[in-house]
């Protein structure tokens, strides 16, 4: 039987991982590339996202990289497997609330995520079970992360509420509750009074949200500290599973492929790649955190919560109550340590735990020696050393360039409030291929991992802005500017951009920048920032800065190209170009230019050799003479 897809990008990425454990850079370079066309020709543009954002992973180890940001790259986040198949889980959620209920006559519901359109409507009401008899007072409380903040319709979410009220049987005391932070620590008793009456019982519900928290030590302390003190009735947790330790990074590196490959299949098998939700999920979920990383354990969080004064609510013997209608959607993958484990075509995604305040009095004891969390959960591997450059190695390089460029890019739309950056570099078709023939023709495309997307609109933008003629029409005039960048000082009064909906993206402006790659130096990229319709000279002065800015980090792969090749486009595909030499441009006649790259770094001519990548001055007013030295101890 032939490979799946999946099974054939897992093989070559862990045997890529294997040889750069190894320290063999040769044999990586040769996996990489085969993981690029693996990646390329498949159909499934989510699917190779994937793939190729791990590919980037491992290089970003082997050269000490900063950890990638996988804003908007793809949506790796479990939570849509629960808001999707709440409905079954709530069963289990229902009989936990219902044996509790006792003497409680009132429900006061604190939870940290909303009801979502279309497909994840159903509001933490329906958790609880259906009140035949008479219908208790109930409140709702959302703690909501800040940058949600513009996308919550008030009156939406009381629809919700009022729907799955008649369905449960119960009477909103209250107008639903919407307060924002990062965390139950940091809401007041002036913006939520938590509980009102002996008799009313308070259920917290952390759904994928204690995760975000573990690895801040300080910010675990101070959540439990607060949860102890509300004294809650129940706790609901859903969470990453993650029943072992694995600092293991080829043990932790498969796991994570897995799962996010199989969350992205299931998202392409629900259609569900263009809702609010994608992007929502992606900034909760992964904004600043590696991809590769491992989750606290069961054990752990047994131990966590038990310092803080609370017992787990066995589980083990309600999976009865777990209804399972489709196991395409949701599989029942066994019990452990009293939670319920579930997933999605056999593998384990996440587990679910219900914990009770102890009767005996209970203290958060953060000095414990005993205290695994204590100096912080570290969720990544180990780094490795970092090798040095593999100056042959094709794929490892280009990769390596977009790595920085990404970087690069997210720093700088943060510290300019930008509202993306697009990175284009020229595609070829045999990744043996260089680019060192002037006359080749070139198709430039997006290259999605190493852009950086503010928000839905901006990705939305980039969608639209990939398949249409506009990107090469600006690429054109950076490659016919000898300043570097290309600054369009209103995108509304470019030709190819009059019919475009600019006002609906709130983008206006835009500087194009070509960088090359430092190790093959005939590779060139263009990245674009764009940012919202802004006065002239301001605009100008921003563009200005963010190029000296790119001229001035320190970088190890890419480097600003001020002087640069014209290019004229070909008839034919609206992406299609040839390159020429500038007529104007002076020819370096001397031989020593065989053996040298000549660019400007730092706003000074350099010289760098080809062969062993050291730089020289290569200023006109400095010779050659030092050059043909070095090529002469170098070659012979």
């Amino acid at each position: 039987m032939a490979s799946s897809f999946s099974d054939t990008a897992l093989n070559l990425l862990l045997s890529c991982a294997v040889a750069i454990e190894d320290g063999h850079l040769k044999s990586a370079d040769a996996f990489l590339q085969n993981i690029l066309i693996l990646a390329d020709e498949r159909r499934n543009k989510y699917q190779s996202e994937v793939v190729k954002y791990f590919a980037d992973a491992l290089v970003r180890r082997a050269y000490g990289l900063h950890p990638a940001s996988s804003f908007l790259a793809f949506p790796a986040n479990p939570a849509p497997y629960y808001h999707y198949n709440s409905y079954h889980i709530n069963g289990v959620i229902e009989k936990v609330i219902n044996d509790a209920l006792m003497g409680n006559r009132r429900l006061h519901l604190i939870d940290f995520s909303i009801p979502y359109y279309d497909r994840f409507q159903y509001s933490v009401l329906r958790t609880l079970p259906n009140f035949l008899d008479y219908p208790p007072p109930v409140r709702v409380s959302y703690i909501l992360p800040p940058f949600l903040k513009k996308h919550v319709k008030f009156p939406r979410q009381m629809e919700f509420l009022t729907r799955d009220a008649k369905e449960v049987n119960v009477n909103l005391e209250d107008l639903l509750k919407v307060v924002y932070g990062n965390s139950l620590a940091e809401v007041d008793e002036c913006e939520i009074d938590f509980k009102r009456r002996d008799d009313e019982m308070v259920v917290v519900y952390y759904k994928f949200k204690l995760e975000k928290l573990v690895r801040d030590a300080k910010a675990m302390e101070r959540e439990l500290v607060r949860l102890k003190e509300i004294n809650p009735t129940i706790v609901i947790m859903l969470d990453f599973y993650s029943n072992h330790t694995h600092s293991n990074f080829l043990t932790c590196f498969k796991d994570s492929f897995q799962y996010s490959l199989k969350t992205v299949d299931w998202w392409c098998d629900l259609g569900l790649f263009f809702y609010e939700y994608e992007c929502e999920c992606n900034i909760e979920a992964w904004e600043g955190n590696n991809v590769i990383r491992r989750h606290p354990t069961l054990t752990e969080w047994q131990h966590l919560f038990s310092m803080a004064g609370f017992s787990r609510i066995p589980l083990n013997q309600r999976k009865d109550n777990l209804s399972v209608e489709d196991e395409s959607l949701l599989e029942i993958m066994g019990e452990e340590e009293e939670c319920l484990i579930l997933g999605n075509k056999g593998c384990p995604m996440f587990f679910l735990s219900a914990w009770k305040p102890k009767v005996e009095d209970g203290h958060f004891n953060s000095n414990s020696t005993n205290h695994k969390f204590g100096q912080g959960f570290n969720p990544n591997p180990l780094p490795r050393q970092p090798l040095q450059p593999f100056l042959e190695g094709l794929i490892l390089n280009q990769l390596a360039a977009l790595a920085e460029i990404h970087d690069i890019s997210k720093d700088l739309c943060c510290k300019y409030k930008l509202s993306l950056a697009l990175t284009w570099a020229a595609k070829v078709n045999n990744m043996n291929e260089t680019i060192s023939d002037l006359n080749k023709k070139r198709a430039f495309s997006i290259q999605r991992n190493s852009c950086y997307v503010k928000d839905r609109k901006s990705f939305y933008f980039m969608e639209d802005y990939e398949g249409t003629c506009w990107g090469p029409s600006i690429i054109k005039k950076e490659f016919e500017s000898r300043d570097g960048y290309h600054f369009e000082p209103s995108l509304t009064k470019v030709e190819d951009l009059r019919y475009f909906d600019l006002d609906y993206y709130n983008i206006d402006v835009a500087v194009a920048i070509c960088l090359q790659n430092r190790r093959t130096s005939d590779e060139v990229y263009i990245v674009e920032f764009f940012w919202p319709p802004t006065e002239s000279e301001i605009s100008k002065s921003k563009a200005l800065r963010i190029f000296d800015d790119m001229k001035h980090m320190k970088t190890t792969f890419v480097t600003v190209k001020v002087q640069v090749p014209e290019i004229k486009f070909q008839e034919g595909p609206y992406n299609k170009i040839v390159e020429t030499k500038r007529n104007k441009q002076r020819k370096s006649w001397s031989k020593v230019w065989v053996d040298f790259d000549k660019f400007e770094e730092h706003g000074k001519q350099v010289a760098k050799c080809k062969h062993c990548l050291k730089v020289f001055t290569g200023s006109s007013k400095s010779g050659t003479t030092h050059l043909n030295n070095h090529s002469d101890s170098t070659l012979y």
